[in-house]
């Protein structure tokens, strides 16, 4: 009676570029959770390792709970992509101011939004904190085109625009959890992060209606 073995090659999730041994020989490893020293190596000889997690691993093969790698290559070109996104979004924003709303007396000290030239045109606001962008509010273009009246948020991290859900007491329609009812309303949303079930803040009102 044989008994096998399973081995598997760690490579770069993205190109598919192997580890390889001391040799140059594509290296073999019983599982895709790999030790702390192989990880160690790795991440001195320029690659990205992210740990797999032992309490989901399903199994030596398993691609979610294994380690998750990428070959120094792909990581120098996701950096030098994300370095020119960067460059963009700082020319962007650095284009003239022509309007601004404060908003010091509902979201704090310091926040206002504002527009660039054309933003008007598509119903777009960023949301400024002492003139750093944290975030936009844009109303919903819809399918065909149009513009609904419900408000999409989005809070930038870095050069990443993460959509911020509409808490409960704030959506433009029942259980229209990414759209918010209003301008200012979807501004809050990306200042404060509030939770599902927090209240209206005071200054809001059902019937107020939010310029575009």
């Amino acid at each position: 009676m044989h008994s096998f073995r399973m081995v598997l090659i760690p490579q770069c999730g993205q190109c598919g570029t192997a580890v390889t041994d001391d040799a140059g020989r594509d290296l073999l490893v019983p599982t895709r959770l790999l030790d702390g020293a192989l990880r160690r190596r790795l991440a001195a000889e320029g690659w990205e390792v992210i740990p797999g997690t032992p309490r989901v691993n399903r199994g030596p093969a398993d691609t979610v709970g294994g380690d998750r790698l990428t070959c120094p290559a792909c990581a120098g070109r996701r950096e030098q992509a994300a370095d020119a996104e960067r460059r963009r979004l700082a020319a962007d924003h650095a284009r003239p101011r022509v309007k601004t709303v404060d908003l010091s007396a509902k979201l704090g000290e310091g926040w206002t939004l504002t527009q660039r030239a054309g933003d008007a045109e598509r119903h777009c606001w960023l949301v400024e904190r002492d003139g750093a962008v944290r975030g936009r509010v844009r109303r919903y273009r819809r399918a065909g085109g149009g513009f609904s009246t419900g408000w999409e948020a989005h809070a930038l991290q870095d050069i990443y625009w993460f959509r911020q859900e509409a808490v409960a007491c704030a959506q433009h329609r029942p259980n229209s959890s990414y759209l918010w009812s209003g301008r200012d309303l979807a501004a809050w949303g990306v200042a404060t992060n509030p939770p599902y079930g927090a209240d209206r803040p005071e200054w809001a009102t059902r019937t107020r209606k939010d310029t575009a």
